[in-house]
């Protein structure tokens, strides 16, 4: 079942996952104090809604009224489909690294690169991006498990509210002083909150605030958009001040994990789902959905060789350089994307 507004959501936030690593470059590179470490830090913390948007949607689906929800489904459909995708793609960027850096036609001893690659294929860790693919494959473990159970509002608040308040409000509070702070945090660990963290409660959310969306009238969406407008703008700058007080990027705000990036992707979430939903098929919206996986499986390969022509030095030009670079990724790994399902094999 495909649901148009969850198709130019998946486009929107493929677009700002390219632009976190985009933007990783130029906060990488550049001094704390240079202007565009803002630029990129402020695109750093917006691009990352993309990651949580792409939990919240598949949340969204996964529980959605009517489903036929099996294990058979649930194992070989999900589950393995995206282990194997795991698996093959991490060996995929072992060759990558191993063509790109001129390795594998110049080693000396190719089959202790080859044995070597092996092992790193299997017990090493994954390019910076796959992690995503186990993380959902085993979310979706869950939902024969507990599918029934979060058609009911109160069940989902029961998990809803203690995730915001322990695993996003507290930890991004501890960033600051405040009376009892530490005391709090020894409480807190001695609790072992650690239980609730993780994707599951985004998971979850994106099929509350879409299944409940009717809940929100326009005056509820307008305090949600501007808590959101309000999460990103605090994120932004205390992350910058931060940053220079340790010379060193502060990285608290860049993640999902966060209150401030919970505040601005259930605000994009809402923005995109929350309206009145149509039928109508757009056929360009529908196919470019449909490769948003494989261009978020290729995309980092093209950073990697738009590095080489010195797109993301840090001169007079990096604040137009990072949307043209967004905009080359997306539509070189588009083009990838689309010739990899065309391979009878699917493995995008």
């Amino acid at each position: 079942m495909k649901i148009q507004v969850f198709e130019k959501l998946r486009i929107f936030s493929c677009i700002l996952v390219i632009l976190v690593h985009v933007s990783a470059q130029i906060v990488s590179s550049a001094g704390v104090y240079e202007s565009a470490f803002s630029f990129g830090y402020f695109c750093n913390v917006l691009a990352f809604s993309g990651v949580t948007l792409f939990v919240m949607i598949s949340g969204a689906l996964s529980f959605r009224d009517g489903r036929n929800v099996t294990v058979k489904d649930t194992v070989f459909k999900r589950f393995l489909r995206f282990f194997v995708l795991y698996m093959l793609w991490k060996g995929i960027y072992i060759v990558f690294d191993l063509i790109y850096a001129g390795e594998l036609l110049n080693t000396p001893d190719l089959k202790e690169t080859l044995r070597l690659s092996a092992i790193k294929w299997i017990g090493g860790n994954a390019y910076y991006h796959l992690w995503y693919l186990p993380m959902i494959a085993f979310l979706s473990l869950l939902v024969p498990l507990i599918y029934h159970g979060v058609q009911d509002k109160s069940v989902c608040r029961l998990f809803l509210v203690p995730f915001i308040l322990l695993c996003l409000f507290v930890p991004t509070a501890f960033y600051f002083e405040f009376p009892f702070k530490y005391l709090i945090m020894d409480f807190l660990s001695q609790c072992r909150v650690e239980y609730f963290p993780g994707y599951l409660g985004y998971f979850i959310l994106g099929h509350y605030l879409y299944k409940w969306r009717d809940d929100f009238d326009n005056r509820k969406k307008i305090i949600i958009y501007i808590l959101g407008l309000t999460g990103l703008i605090f994120a932004v700058i205390f992350g910058i001040i931060k940053s220079r007080s340790s010379f060193a990027t502060f990285e608290g705000y860049t993640t999902p994990m966060c209150f401030t990036n919970l505040l601005t992707s259930s605000a994009l979430f809402i923005l995109f789902t929350g309206g009145k939903q149509t039928d109508t098929e757009n056929k360009p919206i529908k196919i470019l959905s449909g490769l948003t996986l494989g261009i978020y499986l290729v995309h980092p390969m093209i950073i990697e060789m738009l590095k080489t022509f010195g797109f993301f030095a840090i001169n007079s030009y990096i604040y137009l350089m990072v949307p043209v670079s967004v905009v080359i990724v997306f539509a070189v790994s588009s083009l990838i994307a689309f010739i990899l399902s065309k391979i009878p094999i699917r493995i995008s």
